[in-house]
């Protein structure tokens, strides 16, 4: 195989240079901690170099030796990387009259994920992908180009690959020629990290150790949010929340889309303030949502349009054409205008002003809609004097940048303005790197049916692999389609054990004739829809520590909420294979219903022990078909998990969990010695975790000769301070409890038996008998 490689190598490699229209040029390479590798490939006499991207925060090594652990070698235009086990094999830079890019060898077998947003097979072998943030309206299964590209690839090979370039470009995976990968670029540096890894889950760790991880979300973002396209009275709103809180749905936001500016969708961008002919009184509306610990969101969009309050002022802020004067998109959907330079400092500022009066006004969130930019002509042109480049850059330049400086400069606003407060910045843009600015970023405009449901399972996965940890979907669809209840059950059942719990759609009444009113929320279902989805809504906040302790582990570790089946391990073809499910934190096994009318839904079990929804104790290692309801889909427990839960009689917010809250610990026994680190904290500082004002308590446990052993010992605990546990088995074997040798009454709940823990810091040994 060796020699195969070799011979295919040089042979490749002729072929390509004489090829390629390919100026002379040379490879230079940094080191990183973690043996991260920065190959620059650097062309003679190549114009349009310049470096805009923020991507990479980490600092590079000082030492120019070789680090243990890293071979390199070169070869005429290329260069060979080993690290860790990795070999990577780049045949030649290169910088055509268009583009500017490199060639890899692809490997015998390899498959490459990520890249960001794409509604296609995971593996990305075979696929010409374009590198250029996308909205696409109604979209399904299919979609090759959406709004979040990400130029992260992931190899089973061991390794990932950044291309730190966020102007326009494409990745051929071996589509026009199967041996090789090719990355091409507009403008710009051909800077690329070689992240070594040896399952995707260390390479993400690696990998944002690079570029970042998301902070802690405020905790209320884990709850249900209220949400329509859209709410166009201040009545209308007040209405909605009644009727939910009547039917008994919990809720922690509500999100207001562009009509709390303008009566109408078209010609209003740029107002960015109340319209008080429909919205009398936000003040009073957003004080007294609050009352109801739900937090109010507002829509802003980077277009202001002529004619609307702000046009004027924003000229100087706007991005320009090629004689310097502010640019007028001529055929925007939304009307004549232009579009904020958010390149600019000053244009920065300008633009923040708006949120900061809302905030003021009670405002707890942030929806940044159309930052694709959604229309970008090539001929506009934008100010980078502040990244140190002394002339204007094209729309191209600089296109996935765009949404990634808008989330900077928010975040960068929020947190010097608000510093006690955690941003919730939902957004459908931006760039590698993004995910350290509190974005939660939703999939777009999807089509209301069955085909835009089955492509939510391929860009949840892909962007969760691509760094960008709580992606989200509209759930029950976006646009068209028909109101179809089944469909959206199942759209919620799958939304529940993802990110960010979002039902939305087009509900605009009689605002556009032709187009269907069909409400997102779950109130205005028919029965028995409306009570299957506050069951599976009641069971989402139910999980609310258990999501929580995810968004720790991700913020502290790099590890996605979402995790392919194939996270830890691309060894067994049928987690290459089971792409229609994934994993929900370790635990957690979900195949979502895809298809009208099932009876049954076939998924893969991996190998090991699992938990069915019945509680039944199942070997994996096999496929397997269960018959499904619309009451459920099949949600399996890995055997050994620990599932904190927070179960109460009623919810209505996540405002009513605090640190004085009794959790339950759901132990599904197994026989292999298993652990879980549970986390928590107030759910609202920024500092929680620098300043260790956080619980933190590490439980190990086993199921031998049905005796269950669960150890308790604190990482992290404030002194003094006392929080109650109930450790639940789902079995009704147990008759008798012990805490450190002391026998404890056991509590029946239902079919469940609980002992309870006192937990004040110091270790805990429970056994169950």
């Amino acid at each position: 195989m060796k020699k195969y490689l070799l011979i295919l190598f040089a042979i490749l490699n002729g072929l390509l240079l004489s090829a390629q229209n390919v100026k002379e040029g040379k490879w230079l390479h940094t080191f990183y901690p973690g043996n991260i590798v920065k190959l620059t490939w650097q062309g003679t006499n190549s114009i349009r170099n310049e470096k805009i991207s923020d991507a990479v925060i980490a600092a590079p090594l000082i030492s120019k030796k070789l680090p243990v652990g890293i071979q390199l070698k070169r070869m005429q235009n290329s260069i060979t990387v080993k690290i860790k086990g990795a070999t990577v094999h780049f045949l030649n830079g290169f910088d055509s009259v268009h583009h500017r890019g490199a060639k890899m060898l692809l490997q015998p077998g390899e498959k490459l994920f990520g890249a960001g947003e794409r509604a296609l097979p995971l593996n990305r072998i075979g696929q010409r992908i374009t590198l250029y943030n996308n909205p696409w309206y109604g979209y399904g299964e299919g979609a090759d180009q959406l709004n979040y590209s990400v130029p992260v690839l992931l190899s089973s090979a061991g390794y990932g690959l950044l291309f730190d370039n966020p102007s326009k470009g494409y990745f051929d995976v071996g589509k026009t020629t199967p041996e090789i990968f090719e990355a091409g670029f507009e403008s710009g540096p051909v800077d690329i990290y070689i992240v070594p890894g040896k399952n995707m889950d260390e390479i993400l760790r690696n990998y944002t150790s690079l570029t970042g991880k998301q902070p802690l979300p405020p905790r209320w973002a884990m709850g249900n949010f209220v949400s329509r396209f859209g709410y166009r009275s201040q009545q209308q709103a007040e209405d909605v929340i009644k009727k939910m809180k009547h039917d008994n749905f919990p809720a922690d936001a509500i999100i207001i889309d562009l009509f709390w500016f303008g009566d109408s969708i078209k010609g209003t961008l740029g107002n960015l303030d109340w319209n008080r002919n429909k919205w009398p009184d936000p003040e009073t509306m957003i004080s007294n949502f609050k009352k109801q610990d739900l937090n109010t969101i507002l829509v802003t969009e980077p277009f202001i349009l002529r004619g609307t309050k702000n046009y004027v002022e924003s000229l100087p802020y706007l991005a320009i054409d090629s004689s310097g004067k502010p640019y007028t998109l001529q055929d925007f959907y939304f009307g004549k205008g232009g579009l904020v330079d958010l390149f600019q400092p000053k244009a920065q500022q300008w633009f923040w002003q708006f949120y900061k009066t809302q905030m003021n006004k009670g405002v707890a969130g942030w929806w940044g809609d159309l930052g694709e930019p959604e229309k970008h002509p090539e001929d506009m042109y934008h100010n980078v004097t502040s990244f140190g480049v002394n002339r204007l850059m094209s729309a191209n330049e600089v296109h996935n940048m765009y949404g990634h400086q808008w989330s900077k400069m928010l975040f960068q606003n929020f947190k010097k303005d608000y510093p006690s407060q955690r941003l919730f910045y939902l957004n459908r843009a931006g760039f590698a790197g993004s995910q350290r600015y509190n974005v939660f970023p939703w999939t777009g405009d999807v089509g209301r049916n069955w085909s835009g449901f089955r492509a939510q399972l391929l860009n949840l996965q892909s962007m969760s692999l691509s760094g960008i940890p709580y992606i989200h979907s509209d759930a029950g669809g976006f646009g068209g389609g028909d109101n179809d209840p089944e469909l959206y059950i199942r759209w919620l059942q799958f939304a529940a054990y993802t990110p960010i719990f979002r039902p939305h759609g087009t509900a605009l009444g009689d605002l556009e004739p032709g187009v269907k009113d069909i409400p997102s929320e779950p109130t205005f279902q028919e029965e028995p829809y409306k009570t299957i989805a506050r069951n599976l809504i009641r069971n989402r906040y139910a999980l609310l520590p258990y999501n929580y302790s995810l968004a720790f582990e991700q913020t502290t570790a790099g590890k996605p909420l979402i995790r392919p089946m194939f996270y830890y391990s691309t060894t067994d073809s049928n987690l290459l294979n089971a792409s229609d499910q994934y994993m929900w934190g370790d635990a957690f096994l979900v195949a979502p219903v895809l298809h009208p009318n099932a009876s049954t839904r076939k998924f893969y079990l991996p190998k090991g022990e699992w938990y069915s929804n019945n509680n039944n104790l199942v070997t994996g290692g096999q496929w397997i078909t269960d018959s499904v309801s619309i009451n459920d889909m099949p949600v399996y427990i890995k055997a050994g998990s620990m599932i904190p839960m927070w179960i109460i009689e009623n919810y209505v917010s996540t405002a009513a969990y605090n640190a004085q809250t009794p959790v339950t610990f759901r132990y599904y026994p197994s026989a292999i010695k298993s652990s879980y680190t549970f986390f928590d904290d107030d759910g609202k500082s920024p500092q929680s975790i620098t300043a260790k004002a956080f619980q933190q308590v590490t439980f190990t446990s086993s199921f031998i000769n049905n005796i269950g052993y669960i150890n308790l010992n604190a990482n992290n605990w404030p002194a003094g301070f006392q929080k109650k546990f109930l450790i639940e088995l789902p079995t009704t074997n147990i008759t008798s409890a012990s805490i450190n040798g002391n026998p404890v009454p056991l509590i029946t709940t239902g079919n469940q038996k609980q002992v309870e823990v006192v937990f004040n810091g110091k270790q805990v040994n429970v056994i169950l008998r």
